[in-house]
């Protein structure tokens, strides 16, 4: 990813947003949100090879492959949270940006109940 073109992309999205907004301010809503999501798509296909990195780590030092996949799992969750969060106070929607972070914060919990319940077994395990 060249960040280079992300930002510029960025900047275009901003200036097509606010040219949108003068003849049709509903559509400035959806522009940002179309260029969010792209934006999103290029950071998610840059980090591939950091979770490449991370996943022949976490192999070589031999932990277990799920750990890693609860992180992943909970980055992903993280990103598509702040952003869908972030599009609804862009749209006036402040109420509705906070439930979505609730929401993502449960759907993390639930997300690593697997790494919780691997931890209480190992501490149980030593304890007995």
């Amino acid at each position: 990813m060249n960040i280079i073109t992300v930002c510029g992309f960025g900047i275009l999205a901003v200036v097509l947003c606010l040219t949108v907004r003068q003849i049709k301010p509903d559509m400035a809503v959806m522009v940002g949100i179309a260029a969010g999501v792209v934006i999103l798509g290029m950071a998610i296909s840059a980090l591939i090879p950091s979770v490449n990195a991370v996943s022949a780590l976490a192999e070589q030092a031999g932990i277990d492959s799920s750990f890693v996949a609860v992180l992943i799992k909970a980055l992903a969750v993280c990103y598509i949270t702040t952003l869908s969060a972030d599009c609804a106070r862009d749209a006036g929607e402040a109420a509705l940006g906070a439930k979505l972070e609730i929401a993502g914060r449960v759907a993390i919990a639930g997300i690593s109940l697997p790494v919780f319940t691997g931890l209480a077994s190992l501490v149980t395990g030593l304890l007995s």
